[in-house]
């Protein structure tokens, strides 16, 4: 049985030729990230997010929560523990619990336990095993996360040769600018997926402007090409 620690899961990013861990691990790029660390610091798992960090996220992320519960983060409780996680960003679930995986399920009671236990010893299968702590836990990869997949698609640069602007900025450059803008064009409000979304610079770089976050803004395709390579003047 694959026990998902770190040596599973840098393995399967070796083989995709990705980083080793999610690029986009934060709870100001990642909407799964933060909705994880939200629920374990209101159950007391771990530190609760401060009110107004928590206001202000709640705020950013609201376009982009799942509209059914199957695709959210959520806790099952018996009493006073809880019984099962689903729904968690395996980035979060590591931090917290060792393993990196999207759900984890307690065992029923002491004597599932006990069985299990006395199998593991008999079998001398080592203590980092989830199951001397967990009866099931779904691995996950960050790969496999939907949040990922949104990420790889508006970082993937695949219109690159019709923008020069943009061939300069590296495609986690370009999520932290999109994620901090709340993936909404600057100039006409809009949001995916009505319109695609670009990074433009304020000042352009022909007038000296640079690569730097506070340079940058969220555009949609049809606004960034109206404006051009001019740069945004400011009273």
């Amino acid at each position: 049985m694959q026990n998902p620690d770190f040596k599973w899961y840098s393995m399967r990013s070796r083989e995709m030729h990705l980083s080793p861990r999610c690029p986009i691990a934060s709870a100001e790029l990642c909407p799964r990230y933060y909705a994880s660390f939200w629920l374990l610091g209101k159950e007391g798992i771990t530190t609760e997010i401060s009110d107004d960090d928590q206001i202000r996220l709640e705020r950013k992320w609201k376009p982009f929560a799942p509209i059914v519960a199957e695709e959210d983060v959520g806790i099952t409780r018996n009493a006073d523990s809880f019984t099962s996680i689903s729904g968690l960003c395996p980035e979060v679930s590591f931090t917290v619990f060792s393993y990196f995986v999207s759900s984890l399920h307690r065992y029923v009671d002491e004597i599932d336990s006990d069985r299990a236990h006395q199998y593991l010893g008999t079998q001398q299968i080592d203590s980092s095993d989830f199951r001397w702590r967990w009866q099931a836990v779904t691995p996950r990869h960050y790969t496999e996360c939907r949040e990922y997949s949104i990420y790889s698609e508006v970082s993937s640069g695949k219109r690159k040769k019709t923008s020069k602007v943009r061939s300069t900025l590296s495609p986690k450059v370009r999520w932290q600018v999109l994620a901090r803008d709340a993936f909404t064009c600057h100039y006409c409000g809009r949001r995916p997926p009505e319109v695609p979304l670009e990074v433009d610079h304020k000042i352009a770089l022909a007038d000296g402007g640079t690569d730097e976050l506070e340079n940058l803004i969220s555009a949609c395709t049809e606004c960034n090409r109206g404006k051009g390579a001019q740069s945004i003047t400011t009273k």
